[in-house]
């Protein structure tokens, strides 16, 4: 059996390690299920497609008759899914059941570990307050709440509970990084991801991408998206995405965080964006929404709201949905409100796939209850970073990216001693990015004057009017960090003149208010008759 041997706290702590759970891909696919619904006619053609792309012999798919609605009963569950596939896992020998004293079923080994479920069964299990025909079974346990996702769910179905589970720790989910961690994967434990999105052709490109993107790489920035936010019960949430910001970073993959309280704003240049990490609206906004935005094939996005995933079939609903048609090949959400305790921390999330995880088995790692809300949409096996231990990865000629990851790696990926190294490249090169990333951590890290200073130089070099206008932004934000915030509004009015454009006019005009409200106020006309 595979461990998870120490990772989390390696990973956490900075160390640059291999992901110490990683199997071949013929391990993987020899120990992964695939489960359609028969009921829904794209639903097995998708199956099928999967396994042929991913190498899994089609003996492993299983169809299920189940409704084909994404929210359906505790008794549906149980009934049209949970039983037929314990059924199926034991008549298959995918599971071998011994019998306790109480002649309960456990589970000594198992063949499976990946679940991957396919577009057309249901998504999530609404609340019940009784079942079970003739026993009543009260609603389980955290704050009388009982709703699941379906694949939460299923991630203990081998542990044969007829009842309602409620909130159930994740053995191999590490609480405290800090700690040596040594967690052996129980033989009833499934990791369980959803190859699902408002259509059949999106979901087929979330594993075409993926699979390219192993081969090739995956090559852009990483957007993390901050509120600045010190609540108590929410400061979490920060603390997670700045983490998840700082996993990129430490690989050579260059950051642009945002930690204003807003989302990004529309009209804000999102570039060449691989990875995105952020929180908290309802629904897709922003960039992000803009109808001709795309992410970098392969990129991971997630965005944490409460209701991000409670639907994957409305591309304008939510953020998970939108965010695979907007191209993210990965994305994590929640089918209803988990509170942010019980959902995923992006922070190990992204440690754990940037160390060449797979995907099932970084959310894994990061997710600390099952049997709840939160649900894993993309190809399991995928690892998005497997390319990075290829020696190309660190290949000054193949591309701005590659160089940039091997001046970062040469200075034990921290951004801010590859300083010089970064102002002499973009000297050289007359390239922008390598002075915008280092602007972007001198900012992150507290070092607001030289942040300025990176990012005016970066915008003198920049060819790009897209980026031109961002990195505008940034130095007036750094500007604005100082306490110098009239002087930021005084530079972003000179942009006025420079960027016409309706959003990033927009977006100037709500910069400047911000920075300098009593100029931006307009002056009453004292000459105007009155009635």
């Amino acid at each position: 059996m595979r461990t998870v041997c120490l990772l989390l706290s390696l990973l956490l702590l900075g160390t640059n390690m291999r992901c110490l759970v990683a199997s071949t891909t013929q391990e993987d696919a020899a120990s992964t299920v695939v489960i359609y619904n028969t009921r829904d006619p794209e639903s097995q053609d998708i199956a099928d497609f999967y396994c042929s792309a991913r190498g899994i012999d089609r003996s492993h798919e299983i169809g299920l008759t189940t409704p084909t609605e994404e929210e359906i009963s505790r008794i549906d569950y149980d009934v049209t899914i949970a039983s037929p596939l314990r059924h199926e896992f034991a008549q298959r020998g995918y599971w071998v059941i011994t019998r306790d004293m109480m002649n309960r079923p456990i589970i000594i080994s198992t063949q499976i570990r990946y679940a991957v479920l396919i577009r057309g069964l249901p998504l999530k299990i609404k609340e019940c307050s009784s079942y079970s025909g003739d026993a009543v079974i009260q609603p389980a346990p955290y704050g009388n709440r009982n709703a699941a996702s379906i694949d939460s769910e299923l991630s203990i179905l081998g542990l044969f509970t007829p009842q309602i589970s409620g909130v159930i720790r994740n053995p191999v989910c590490n609480n405290n990084p800090q700690t040596a961690f040594q967690a052996q994967i129980p033989p009833s434990l499934l990791f369980v991801g959803r190859l699902d999105a408002p259509d059949s052709k999106t979901v087929k490109a979330m594993v075409l991408d993926g699979l390219k993107t192993e081969r090739e790489g995956l090559w852009g920035w990483g957007y993390v998206d901050l509120r600045s936010i010190e609540t108590a019960g929410y400061v979490q949430g920060d603390r997670w995405i700045r983490q998840a910001g700082e996993a990129l970073r430490r690989v050579g993959i260059p950051v642009i965080s945002d930690d204003l309280s807003d989302t990004f704003q529309s009209g804000f240049p999102i570039t060449d964006a691989s990875a995105y990490y952020g929180w908290y609206t309802e629904n897709i906004d922003g960039p992000f929404a803009d109808p001709f935005f795309r992410f970098v094939p392969g990129t991971v996005a997630a965005h944490l709201h409460s209701f991000s995933a409670t639907t994957l079939h409305d591309p304008r609903k939510g953020w998970t949905a939108p965010l695979l048609v907007h191209g993210a090949s990965a994305s994590i959400g929640n089918v209803y409100e988990p509170y942010l305790g019980f959902t995923t921390d992006f922070g190990v999330l992204a440690a754990a796939l940037t160390a060449g995880c797979n995907l099932g088995e970084s959310y894994y790692m990061a997710q600390p209850v099952l049997s709840w809300m939160s649900v894993l949409v993309g190809d399991p096996l995928y690892r998005p970073y497997a390319s990075l231990a290829a020696p190309e990865s660190l290949s000054p000629s193949k591309s701005v990216w590659t160089d940039y990851r091997r001046i970062i790696l040469s200075h034990q990926g921290d951004v801010l001693k590859s300083a010089a190294d970064l102002v002499k490249r973009s000297e050289d090169t007359r390239e922008s990015l390598y002075l915008e990333a280092l602007g972007s951590a001198q900012m992150d890290g507290g070092y607001y004057a030289p942040a300025e200073t990176s990012f005016h130089n970066a915008g003198k070099i920049a060819t790009d009017p897209r980026i031109q206008f961002r990195l505008l932004l940034e130095e007036a934000r750094a500007m604005e960090k100082q306490g110098e915030a009239e002087k930021g509004a005084s530079l972003l009015r000179q942009g006025l003149v420079r960027f016409t454009g309706a959003p990033e006019r927009s977006l100037l005009l709500s910069w400047i208010a911000r920075m300098d409200p009593i100029k931006s106020t307009p002056t009453p006309n004292t000459n105007s008759p009155s009635k």
